[in-house]
């Protein structure tokens, strides 16, 4: 199978010329979570995580209008990742899971034979290859079993500062007995601090707890349903993981579309693919 069967065409694009709000803007476009750079040929790439690594170092203290302002007025190069790594369109699927998994990448460009941008393929496309395997393992075998929670008074650049810092894409949210009431992503978190920055009202960002942005309808997965299953979900309700809760409401486990994808080269490689 190649790349361009699977790939997202037309991902959202940036001018390297372009500031920085035009990331913000388009980086969550159509749930992809990156915006690419481009030139005359492709440039760079910007994350969600990039843009909120950007945020947290210009505003540990707090940001003012005029703070956001001048945030937003950089240059995308000055927080795109340069000269990213890419696939072509022709290029075999199984080669694009192996470098996303051995470079942690959760995604990949897509260029076509020109050499312009053509597409994207992100960790939730290559779950599609489940559909044709066997049901093998079960979510327990590749789930994370110790989960960082956060609770509900967090404020969010809190919750952010810690997904930062450990590597997370996501928070469960917990109240004081540790029972699950939400999840807070951070995309969430950019999309609220992107409505701060259209309506110039800083509050709407800093002021805010987890609480308040937390998704409050968390899917769940039973340990061992199999991975299978669990791909097949975040497929259908677009969502990059699923909370294993214990009997009495607390947080047991978590796979993400990551793990699933390191199932899935795990699997393909036992198989001989």
């Amino acid at each position: 199978m190649i790349i361009k069967t699977l790939m997202l065409p037309d991902p959202p694009i940036v001018s390297v010329r372009d500031k920085l709000v035009e990331a913000f803007k388009k980086v969550n476009t159509r749930g992809i979570g990156r915006v690419i750079v481009t030139n005359e040929s492709i440039e760079g790439i910007i994350s969600t995580r990039d843009l909120l690594t950007f945020v947290t170092e210009r505003c540990e203290e707090g940001c003012d209008r005029g703070d956001i302002f001048a945030l937003i007025e950089k240059q995308v190069a000055q927080v795109m990742t340069p000269r990213p790594v890419y696939a072509y369109e022709d290029d075999d699927v199984i080669d694009a899971l192996t470098l996303m998994v051995a470079r942690n990448f959760g995604a990949l460009p897509v260029l076509n034979r020109e050499k312009k941008v053509s597409g994207i393929v992100t960790e939730r496309e290559l779950l599609l290859i489940f559909q044709d395997l066997d049901e093998l393992f079960p979510v327990k075998k590749f789930m994370t079993k110790k989960v960082s929670t956060v609770y509900e008074d967090v404020p969010v650049f809190e919750a952010v500062k810690l997904m930062i810092r450990r590597g997370f894409r996501r928070l469960p949210i917990v109240d004081d007995q540790n029972k699950v009431k939400g999840i807070i992503t951070a995309a969430d978190a950019l999309k609220l601090f992107t409505k701060a920055v259209v309506k110039s009202d800083p509050d709407m960002f800093f002021s805010k707890k987890v609480s308040q942005v937390a998704t409050k309808d968390v899917l769940t997965i039973d340990p061992e349903k199999s991975i299978n299953e669990a791909a097949s979900t975040m497929i259908m309700k677009k969502v990059g993981s699923l909370l294993v809760l214990k009997e009495d409401g607390t947080v047991g486990g978590i796979i993400t579309e990551r793990d699933l994808i390191i199932a899935l080269h795990y699997q393909l490689h036992i198989r001989g693919e």
